[in-house]
């Protein structure tokens, strides 16, 4: 059990990262798409000047959340009765989202700027996503017939994934691309 438990810690922690660093390459790919030099960091990528419009502003935003929600589909596509890997991508997706939420309280992160962008409102775009998120998680989690401890561990881990990636970016390189 204990076993199992740390499996399930170790998994989600990678699980996590990894999911934060494709969601920055989602950013990043969209700058560069549309021209712009930028600097990706562990937990964030900046576009050197800036975006010159609200329409790349609004692309560049949406692109990390877009690879996120994708990530989450392969998660629950990856869900079958016994495996793990499938939900647990599911939880850190919705753990991703339900985080830059709470960020926003403070300075809005991706889909609040999107949303306050496009006039919807700080929350339209963030409570849209996260709930959205929420369903994919219920249906991953039932057909992978998760219970109590694959939770526990999933939020352990993902936990410690999460300290690593805001409280390490300042000590990784910046890479200007």
């Amino acid at each position: 059990m204990v076993a199992l438990a740390l499996k399930q810690i170790g998994l989600a922690f990678l699980i996590v990262v990894v999911c934060v660093v494709l969601h920055e390459v989602g950013h990043l790919l969209a700058a560069k798409a549309l021209g712009y030099d930028a600097v990706i960091r562990m937990n964030s990528v900046s576009l050197a000047g800036g975006a010159t419009s609200i329409r790349d502003q609004i692309i560049v935003d949406a692109a990390g959340p877009l690879v996120t929600v994708l990530l989450a589909l392969i998660g629950l596509a990856m869900s079958a009765r016994g495996a793990v890997v499938g939900p647990t991508i599911v939880f850190g997706a919705l753990m991703m989202r339900v985080l830059a939420a709470i960020i926003s309280l403070q300075m809005p992160n991706d889909e609040a700027r999107i949303s306050e962008l496009s006039g919807l409102g700080t929350w339209t775009l963030p409570a849209i996503v996260v709930a959205a998120l929420v369903v994919v998680m219920v249906m991953s989690a039932r057909r992978a017939g998760v219970g109590w401890a694959w939770l526990f561990g999933s939020w352990i881990g993902a936990s410690l994934g999460f300290v690593v990636v805001v409280f390490g970016e300042p000590y990784l390189p910046a890479i200007a691309v």
